[in-house]
C-alpha cells in the first residue's frame, strides 16, 4: 500500500508539473458579463462566447499581452478565444453598452515558470572550454524586451545574474555562455521567469603519444583532478568496444589561461606494454570526473 500510495504521488506531481493551460468562458448574455471578474496566469485563455441575440463589442484595457483568435466584434453564438501572456488586470467593456452589468475585469498572475517566457540551450553538453548558446522567446512577442540570465554553477549557494539580452522581433533572444562546471541557468522577465535549464561540462581530456609505447594523458578543467585516475584504453575491433589497458594517477601540473582564464592542469606520463597502430584513448570515468563534471574521453590516436 505504501508502494502504491508513493506512486500516486509522484504521478500527481508529473501531472501537476506539465498541467496545459487553462481555458476558462466569460459569457456575453443580454444581462452582462457572466462572470464579471475572472483570475486566470499567464498562459491561461479566455473564451468571449456570445450568448446574447445581438452582437457585442469587447474591449480589453490595456490593448497589449494578449492574442486573440478572431476580432472582437463578437456575433450571436459566435466567440473568440484570447490568450494572455503579461502579468496585469485587464478592464473588459463594451463600448455600445453603458451598463455596469457589462464592465469586467480579468487579473492575470504570474505562471508557472516557461509559461511567459522560454529557455534552451545548445548543446546541453560541452566540453571544457567550449561555449553553448541559449536562447528562448517572450511569449507577448515584443522586441527591445530586457532579458535577465542567471546561472548557478554546480557548489554555488544560489542563483546570481550572468547577464543581460534584449529580445529581437517575434520576442526571441539568445546569449552565449561558457560553464566552468555543470551549470544550471533561468532566464527573468519582470515577474515571469523561465524553467531552469542544465548545462553539463566535461573536463577536457587529451592523450599524446611521446614515443614508443611511452604517452602523456593531460586533463584541463576548473579543478585539479592530482590523484585521480585516467583509464587508458584501446579500442577491439573484435569485441567491438573499448578495452582499459591500465589506470594512470595525475599530478598536478601548471596552471594556465586557456581555454579559460585560470585553468587547471593535471597530467601524468607513462609507459604501457602495447602493440603499434592501434586505436587509443583516455578515459576519464564519471567516478573520477566528480559531482560537477561529466566522465570525458580524450581523441582517438594510435599507439
Amino acid at each position: 500500500m505504501k508502494k502504491l500510495a508513493f506512486l500516486s504521488l509522484v504521478l500527481g506531481t508529473a501531472v501537476t508539473a506539465s498541467a496545459p493551460a487553462a481555458t476558462t468562458t466569460m459569457a456575453i448574455t443580454r444581462n452582462g458579463y457572466v462572470p464579471k471578474t475572472l483570475t486566470i496566469v499567464t498562459g491561461d485563455s479566455v473564451v468571449f462566447a456570445n450568448q446574447d441575440t445581438a452582437a457585442h463589442q469587447v474591449v480589453l484595457k490595456p490593448s497589449s499581452g494578449f492574442t486573440c483568435t478572431g476580432g472582437l466584434v463578437i456575433q450571436p453564438a459566435q466567440s473568440t478565444t484570447c490568450t494572455f501572456r503579461t502579468v496585469t488586470k485587464y478592464s473588459v467593456t463594451d463600448p455600445n453598452v453603458n451598463r455596469a452589468a457589462f464592465k469586467g475585469t480579468i487579473t492575470v498572475k504570474a505562471g508557472p515558470p516557461g509559461s511567459t517566457l522560454s529557455l534552451s540551450g545548445a548543446p546541453k553538453v560541452v566540453t571544457y572550454g567550449g561555449r553553448s548558446t541559449l536562447s528562448g522567446q517572450l511569449a507577448t512577442g515584443q522586441a527591445n524586451q530586457k532579458i535577465d540570465i542567471f546561472a548557478q554553477e554546480c557548489g554555488a549557494a544560489a542563483l546570481t545574474k550572468l547577464t543581460t539580452a534584449t529580445t529581437v522581433a517575434g520576442g526571441s533572444y539568445s546569449s552565449a555562455v561558457q560553464p566552468r562546471r555543470n551549470t544550471t541557468y533561468e532566464s527573468r522577465f519582470k515577474a515571469a521567469s523561465s524553467a531552469q535549464l542544465l548545462l553539463k561540462v566535461r573536463p577536457r581530456v587529451a592523450l599524446r603519444k611521446l614515443g614508443p609505447r611511452r604517452f602523456r594523458a593531460t586533463v584541463l578543467a576548473a579543478d585539479s583532478y592530482a590523484g585521480k585516475f585516467v583509464l587508458f584504453q584501446r579500442y577491439s575491433t573484435v569485441k567491438r568496444r573499448w578495452i582499459s589497458v591500465r589506470s594512470v594517477a595525475l599530478r598536478a601540473g601548471p596552471t594556465t589561461m586557456t581555454p579559460v582564464n585560470p585553468t587547471t592542469v593535471s597530467t601524468a606520463t607513462f609507459r604501457v606494454r602495447i602493440k603499434t597502430r592501434l586505436r587509443v584513448r583516455g578515459f576519464l570515468t564519471q567516478a573520477q570526473a566528480g559531482t560537477c563534471y561529466g566522465a570525458s574521453a580524450s581523441a582517438t590516436i594510435r599507439s
